[in-house]
C-alpha cells in the first residue's frame, strides 16, 4: 500500500512539473477515462480501479466504476459502482465534487475458494477533488464510504484521467 501511494505522488508531482496549470472549465459534454489507486478500509488493503467520467449538465456527472480489492489476511474482493458527482469550480483549474451511488461488493476468501463468497449491494456516499494540469489530463482525489450490510468501509484513493 505504502508503495503504491508513492508510485501515485511521485506520478502528481512529476505532472505537475511538466504541465502548466491552466484554467480548464468543467462543464457539460466532459467526458473522461481514469485508474484510482488507494486504501480499502474493510480487508485493510489496497485497491486499484477503472472508472468512466460524463458530466450529463454542468453540476452533474456520472462515474461508474470497476475495482479489484487486494488480498490481505485471505480476504480480497470486486467493487462495482455507479456514482453521481455534482463538480464545482472552486479555483482556477481545481474542483470539487460531492458524490452519491450505489455500489455492489464482492469478496472471497482464499482459504476457501468458492465457498466463503459475500456478495452484497449496497450505497456510498464521499467527496472528491479534481486538479486539471491541461485540458487533457486531470488529477484526483476522492473518498467515499460504502454502506453495505457486514462489508462497510471506506476506500481513499488517487486517480489520473484522460479527458476527451
Amino acid at each position: 500500500m505504502k508503495r503504491l501511494t508513492t508510485i501515485l505522488v511521485s506520478l502528481m508531482a512529476v505532472a505537475a512539473m511538466f504541465f502548466p496549470q491552466e484554467a480548464f472549465a468543467f462543464g457539460k459534454g466532459e467526458k473522461s477515462v481514469g485508474l484510482y489507486g488507494g486504501y480499502a478500509s474493510y480487508n485493510h488493503s489496497g485497491y486499484v480501479s477503472v472508472n468512466f467520467h460524463y458530466e450529463f449538465a454542468n453540476h452533474f456527472r456520472l462515474a461508474p466504476e470497476i475495482g479489484y480489492i487486494f488480498q490481505h489476511k485471505d480476504v480480497s474482493g470486486l467493487e462495482i459502482s455507479a456514482d453521481m458527482q455534482f463538480p464545482f469550480k472552486l479555483a482556477k483549474g481545481f474542483g470539487v465534487y460531492p458524490l452519491i451511488g450505489v455500489t455492489y461488493n464482492g469478496w472471497s476468501r482464499a482459504t476457501h475458494p468458492g465457498h466463503d463468497h459475500m456478495s452484497r449491494f449496497g450505497g456510498n456516499f464521499g467527496l472528491g477533488f479534481d486538479v486539471y494540469f491541461t485540458s487533457y489530463l486531470k488529477l484526483s482525489a476522492q473518498a467515499k464510504y460504502t454502506l453495505v450490510k457486514d462489508t462497510d468501509g471506506v476506500f481513499a484513493g488517487l486517480g489520473i484521467s484522460y479527458i476527451f
